[in-house]
């Protein structure tokens, strides 16, 4: 059974889908590290937890605009 519609259209479905395994991928690692670190230390544990989410957040942020170039930055005018 073929899609509809044009391959490269496809195509970059696919990519999307590739990025989000990728990315629920390293958010399953990263929650495994978070509770490998509570057992140590409680607090360490929290600062890994907030400054990593947010290093992965930004970071997932600056991959999907600039590297992939999806979505338009401007402000819409009028």
């Amino acid at each position: 059974m073929q899609p509809d519609g044009d391959p490269a259209a496809v195509q970059v479905e696919r990519g999307w889908f590739r990025f989000g395994v990728v990315l629920a991928l390293l958010y399953a690692t990263f929650t495994l590290v978070v509770f490998s670190v509570l057992q140590v230390d409680e607090t360490l544990g929290i600062a890994v937890a907030v400054g990593g989410g947010v290093l992965i957040g930004v970071g997932v942020m600056i991959y999907v605009f600039v590297v992939k170039g999806a979505g338009d930055l401007s402000i819409p005018r009028g």
